[in-house]
């Protein structure tokens, strides 16, 4: 399957914020990614180079893409402002870990427990009677790995802001 995205805006264009910045805004569909990163043309046609394309490291004029958190399917995204393409990577994986304080284990209404579990501190707070409290503590993946190819990365928003023709 070859690589396919979609840019949805109810903007025509990058509007002009400043003198010589614009914003442009929008969603992006990724229904099948590629590994070898593809410039994002439906984005980056609005803004335009200074004297030198590569000044300041400013790719086709874009100063920020800024992703407004993951896909609907759970992958993050990143912008690579090399290629002018999204880099996207598989949804963190969460583990488990439940700490469970049996009855008559002298918590009273209202007492408060703090503990550490997995590197993260959690708090819980005792109900107004005695009895079984369960927390459960995730524990977050340290490295994601980048998405596989043809994976469908689902969609996402998006505020690019760079210059834009006087």
């Amino acid at each position: 399957m070859a690589f396919s995205i979609t840019v949805t805006s109810p903007m025509k264009g990058a509007e002009r914020i400043s003198r010589s910045l614009g914003v442009y805004a929008g969603k992006v569909s990724i229904t099948s990614y590629s590994q070898t990163l593809v410039e994002c043309t439906a984005i980056t046609k609005y803004f335009v180079p200074t004297g030198n394309a590569t000044t300041g490291g400013f790719k086709d004029g874009l100063c920020s893409v800024v992703i407004d958190g993951p896909s609907d399917s759970g992958y993050g995204i990143r912008w690579d402002q090399g290629t002018g393409g999204f880099r996207c990577f598989y949804p963190t994986i969460v583990a488990s870990t439940t700490i469970s304080i049996p009855v008559d284990s002298n918590v009273g209404a209202g007492a408060a427990l703090l503990f550490a579990s997995g590197g993260g501190a959690g708090a819980l707070h005792a109900t107004s009677a005695v009895g079984n409290i369960t927390y459960a503590q995730a524990a977050v993946s340290a490295a994601a790995s980048e998405a596989a190819a043809n994976v469908t990365i689902g969609t996402f928003g998006f505020v690019a802001v760079g210059f834009v023709n006087a």
